[in-house]
């Protein structure tokens, strides 16, 4: 119950999705960057080779490709947390705040959301990973609240966690 307190106290809903786009603006605009220099290497007539062995700009092709496949995904990442609703939740939904802990008594923050799965940050001396509710973790998390308990299956091995706070 003090956990679920401090939890409170200690996040600022709000703070935490600001820091949130700002390190999404901060990947943008070096994902830009990095579109910029691979769209011009697989351009550059130097990289474009004189036989079928020399691939130098296809491989920059296909990396430009990804870096702006890349730059989609942080733009929508980007839009979505700038449009959240940060109401408070009675059981776990997207922009919930869980405290989980393990079998071994280690806890863990997370951010369930809809879009930057993945994305760590620290906020108040505290590690935050946001998960997205399509990952196994977050559809196991979905509708729960604080006090159950969530089993989870990786690599053929059952780990348990318990639901200490939901925020």
């Amino acid at each position: 119950l003090d956990s679920a307190r401090n939890d409170k106290r200690a996040m600022n809903k709000q703070d935490i999705i600001d820091l949130i786009i700002t390190q999404l603006k901060a990947d943008i605009q070096i994902t830009q960057q990095a579109v910029l220099l691979a769209r011009d290497t697989a351009t550059h007539k130097d990289c474009l080779g004189s036989s079928k062995y020399e691939t130098m700009g296809t491989e920059a092709s296909y990396l430009a490709k990804g870096q702006g496949e890349r730059l989609l995904e942080l733009q929508r990442a980007l839009t979505y947390f700038k449009e959240v609703n940060i109401e408070p939740k009675d059981s776990i939904q997207p922009i919930s705040f869980i405290r989980l802990q393990d079998e071994q008594g280690k806890a863990q923050l997370y951010l369930l959301a809809s879009d930057a799965g993945g994305l760590k940050l620290s906020h108040c001396k505290q590690n935050i990973t946001v998960i997205t509710h399509q990952s196994p973790l977050g559809k196991a998390l979905m509708g729960k609240q604080a006090g159950d308990n969530v089993e989870l299956k990786i690599t053929n091995k059952t780990v348990c966690y318990e639901i200490i706070s939901v925020v």
